[in-house]
C-alpha cells in the first residue's frame, strides 16, 4: 500500500492506488492535510481551512480511506495560520482529539492577522511543542523542529514512514513561503537547521501541505500509473531531498537582497 488522496476538487484524483503504508492525503489544489496511522490511531498534520467545507472533505476522507474518524488521536499543527489549524477546535470537541501547536503561535491564533481571511481564534490546545522534541504515537515518532520566520512559531516534522515495508523520512518543512510579516533572517536560519536535522535522520522526501508548491498533485497522479518496480516520485532520495530545499534557500535570499537593497546597504 502506498499513499492514498481523497481529493474532493479534482475527481480524476480521487481514486488512486496507495502511495506510503500509513500516510494518506485529504484536500484540494491548494492545502490540505496529512492521515498519519499508527498503532494507537490516525493523526492528522494540519487541519486545512477554517470553514465547513474543509471539514466535510476531513470527514468524508477518513470515510473513503475506511478510517473512523472517532478514534483520531491528534491533530499535529505546522503554525498559527487559518489554513493549517483549520476547525482543530471542532473535531476536537466531536471526536476527542488532541490538539498540538506552539504557544507562540497559538497566541499567533488569537491574534487579528493583517490580509488574512480568517477570525481570531483561541484554539483549545493540549500541548504545545518544543523544539527538538519526538511525539510518540504508538509504534510512530515524529520529530518537531522549532523553524520560525514563516510565523514567529512556526515548527516542521521529520515523519516516518514505509513504502511496500521500506523505510523512509519524509520531511514536512512547516512555513513554505514568505509573507509580509514574515521574518527573512529567521527564516533562512531555520533552513539551515532544518538542513541538518533531515541530514541527521538521512531524510530521503518531503510532503507539503501546499500541494501546488511542490508539484504534490501531479505526482500523486503518477500513482495511478504506478508498477512494482517504479520508483515512489515522493521518494527523492537524501540529495534530492536537499535539492528541493534549495527553492526555499533561493526564495529567502532573494528577500534578503531585496531588504538589503531597500535600506540602501
Amino acid at each position: 500500500m502506498r499513499f492514498r488522496i481523497f481529493q474532493k476538487k479534482i475527481e480524476r484524483f480521487v481514486r488512486p492506488p496507495g502511495f506510503f503504508d500509513q500516510l494518506s492525503f485529504i484536500g484540494n489544489e491548494v492545502v490540505g492535510c496529512f492521515v498519519l496511522e499508527t498503532s494507537e490511531g490516525p493523526v492528522l498534520l494540519d487541519c486545512m481551512e477554517p470553514d465547513p467545507g474543509s471539514v466535510e472533505q476531513i470527514e468524508q476522507g477518513f470515510d473513503h480511506l475506511g478510517l473512523d474518524i472517532r478514534h483520531l488521536q491528534a491533530i499535529v499543527i505546522t503554525h498559527g495560520h487559518g489554513d493549517h489549524y483549520g476547525r482543530a477546535d471542532y473535531f476536537k470537541e466531536k471526536y476527542g482529539a488532541s490538539l498540538y501547536l506552539s504557544k507562540i503561535d497559538w497566541q499567533l491564533a488569537q491574534t487579528p492577522q493583517k490580509g488574512m481571511p480568517w477570525d481570531p481564534v483561541v484554539l483549545p490546545v493540549d500541548h504545545f511543542l518544543e523544539d527538538g522534541e519526538t511525539l510518540s504515537f504508538g509504534d510512530t515518532a515524529i520529530q518537531a523542529v522549532f523553524t520560525p520566520g514563516h510565523s514567529p512559531g512556526c515548527f516542521s516534522f521529520i515523519v516516518p514512514v514505509t513504502d511496500e515495508g521500506r523505510p523512509h523520512c519524509m520531511a514536512m518543512w512547516g512555513g513554505s513561503g514568505l509573507l509580509a510579516d514574515s521574518n527573512v533572517q529567521d527564516y533562512y536560519q531555520s533552513l539551515l537547521k532544518f538542513t541538518s536535522v533531515c541530514r541527521q535522520y538521512h531524510v530521503d522526501g518531503e510532503i507539503s501541505a501546499h500541494p501546488n508548491l511542490d508539484m504534490g498533485l501531479l505526482r500523486l497522479q503518477m500513482v495511478r500509473q504506478i508498477v512494482d518496480g517504479v520508483p515512489n516520485p515522493f521518494v527523492l532520495g537524501e540529495e534530492g531531498y536537499h535539492y528541493y530545499e534549495q527553492q526555499f534557500y533561493q526564495m529567502a535570499q532573494r528577500a534578503m537582497e531585496r531588504k538589503k537593497a531597500e535600506s540602501g546597504q
